[in-house]
């Protein structure tokens, strides 16, 4: 306890070694706890992002089927974008190296929307009116 009394009383400026030390070590700490959570919900937030945007995909080319119920094309978002359907050709936020795949089943009538053959993303019912 003499030593910590004989610290306070000197006029010295500065912090010692073992303060730096322990500062560092609590903000070694909180980064380790912090950036792992940030990066989870950055990556769950990219995926949301996604899953909205197949929704419209989904409902802009239902209404493309709608409107062209005579022609059979392979659609793609580039083509639903040419058309006037999407306002740009849009690409997934959670996976950059692939495409939106658009698959449409005409027997069931159902507009399939997933990241290059993953799991449905969205799915959109549509109906022709003829």
């Amino acid at each position: 306890m003499g030593w910590f009394v004989k610290a306070l009383n000197k006029d010295e400026k500065g912090f010692t070694l073992i303060e730096l030390i322990v500062v560092i070590a609590i903000l070694g700490i909180l980064a380790a706890i912090a950036v792992p959570r940030y990066t989870g919900t950055l990556n769950q937030a990219k995926v949301n992002a996604d899953k909205a945007t197949a929704q419209t995909i989904a409902e802009a080319a239902a209404r493309w089927i709608t409107d062209h119920a005579d022609e059979d094309t392979q659609l793609t978002t580039a083509k639903l974008a040419t058309d006037g359907y999407l306002d740009s050709d849009v690409k997934p936020q959670s996976d950059k190296e692939h495409d939106f795949v658009i698959n449409v089943d005409k027997t069931n009538k159902v507009v399939n929307v997933s990241i290059d053959k993953g799991s449905t993303l969205a799915s959109v019912k549509y109906e022709i009116i003829q």
